[in-house]
């Protein structure tokens, strides 16, 4: 695994230094997560944490495909480097490269890597070896400015409704994830404007397109679900709904879907008509195809965490090579940690829990430090007495008490009460957050 380096970074925006990872050289065949995250144009673009805005770094990086035996190294022309001082790049990136690979693996393409100089022909370059063609990349293309156009003109309703109608063709299963993405990005940056902007046009666009029906229906037919499905809840919205329901209902019911359940809906597919059993058989294929899915990708998920987990207890200088791996650290590797904990604990070995309970209180600063300041403020205030502390808390952050910070606080109140209301827990932080919010509109 090729580790990004850590640099400083000044924001062009507001002048804040900060530390950023640069990942120099991307090898796909050990790290595929990467190849999503340059096409998407976030790789080595980091977040200032002052002004919140999205930086992009300019540095030379090796990209490597050993399924298509393809090496690739893209150089910035703004970088303005001479002929010499790109080859001698190109050379250190190679050589780096082929020197981390077992001698197996080495292959003579790895020897002339392709020049690109801008990071679009480089994705081009990529799409093109997975079968994407130049006539899907043009729409990709089209489909991403049809986002932006639309986001811009929805208040609008003629003209709306006119570049909707002119564009049918283009709102499918890619635009809507293209949407789902941009809202997404719009939230981790805390653009809660933008993210409401984007929310607003996709609840738009679900009901006039043949994809947004689809979903809609799917969504349905989870909100029917419930939170707290039970067992014959599950199999009953299995048997009466279709196809496009019963998929969605596997995704969000899979963890009840075990052997017995599936030995049940097999004595309802035999006590069923000829009709009637063709359909649920179908069904039930359908269902194991996507439970296969979802194992798969739990597995590889598991598997890199435990690598991870693994790496970080074995490091002589744990901190530095957190700094290294934290790209890689998610929920899954955070949850598979606090498995270990239990597990050591459980089992009497003190030394080993007291380690991982250490690598555990290391990443949780490190996320703490990288988290946006208003949610680091949301954190304070949750834990904060009213009103003497939680005013004391807002005065000395008065500076990002904004409007969108109350649109966070709103958000996070809708989410409390979005849940389980029975729980006291829940019932009694949304009253505390509702609390925080009169305090603030009257002025703290």
């Amino acid at each position: 695994m090729f580790r990004p380096s850590e640099i400083t970074l000044n924001c062009p925006h507001c002048g804040f230094s900060y530390q950023a990872p640069v990942f120099s050289i991307v090898d796909v065949g050990e790290t595929p997560e990467l190849k999503q995250l340059l096409l998407t144009g976030r790789l080595n673009a980091s977040q200032c944490p002052n002004c919140r805005n999205i930086n992009y770094l300019a540095t030379p990086l090796l990209y490597h495909d050993p399924e298509h035996e393809f090496l690739a190294v893209f150089m910035p022309a703004q970088l303005n480097m001479t002929e010499v001082q790109r080859q001698k790049a190109i050379g250190d990136l190679t050589k780096a490269l082929m020197d981390a690979l077992p001698p197996e693996k080495r292959r003579g393409y790895m020897l002339s890597p392709q020049q690109f100089l801008s990071m679009d022909s480089l994705g081009e370059k990529i799409l093109g070896l997975d079968g994407v063609t130049p006539e899907m990349i043009e729409a990709s293309k089209r489909k991403a400015q049809l986002v932006e156009e639309l986001a811009r003109i929805q208040d609008d309703s003629m003209a709306f409704n006119m570049v909707v109608a002119e564009n049918k063709e283009l709102l499918d299963q890619e635009f809507f994830m293209m949407l789902s993405n941009a809202i997404g990005t719009a939230e981790s940056v805390g653009d809660s404007t933008q993210t409401e902007r984007l929310s607003q046009l996709q609840e738009k666009l679900l009901p006039l397109t043949e994809v947004g029906q689809r979903m809609l229906k799917q969504r349905r037919a989870i909100e029917k679900l419930g939170e707290r499905p039970t067992r014959d809840a599950i199999m009953r919205a299995i048997l009466d709904g279709d196809l496009d329901e019963v998929e969605a209902i596997t995704f969000v019911a899979y963890s009840a879907l075990d052997y017995e359940f599936f030995q049940a809906l097999t004595e309802h597919i035999e006590a069923a008509s000829d009709e009637e059993r063709e359909l649920l058989e179908e069904k039930r294929q359908r269902m194991l195809k996507i439970i296969e899915q979802i194992r798969a990708s739990e597995e590889q998920r598991l598997q890199a965490a435990s690598a991870i987990i693994q790496e970080l207890l074995s490091a002589e200088d744990m901190d530095k090579t957190l700094d290294q791996l934290l790209p890689y650290i998610d929920q899954t590797v955070l949850l598979l940690l606090a498995v270990n904990i239990s597990q050591a604990e459980e089992s009497g070995a003190t030394a080993a829990a007291a380690r991982l309970r250490q690598l555990s209180n290391a990443i949780n600063k490190r996320m703490h430090d990288a988290m946006p300041p208003q949610l680091v403020l949301i954190l304070q205030l949750a834990e904060a007495d009213y009103p003497d502390e939680v005013r004391a808390i807002l005065k000395q952050h008065q500076d990002i008490v904004n409007d969108d910070f109350i649109a966070a606080i709103e958000a996070y109140i809708a989410e409390m009460e979005s849940g389980d209301m029975t729980d006291k827990d829940r019932q009694q932080l949304a009253r505390h957050f509702h609390n925080i919010l009169t305090l603030i509109r009257l002025g703290g």
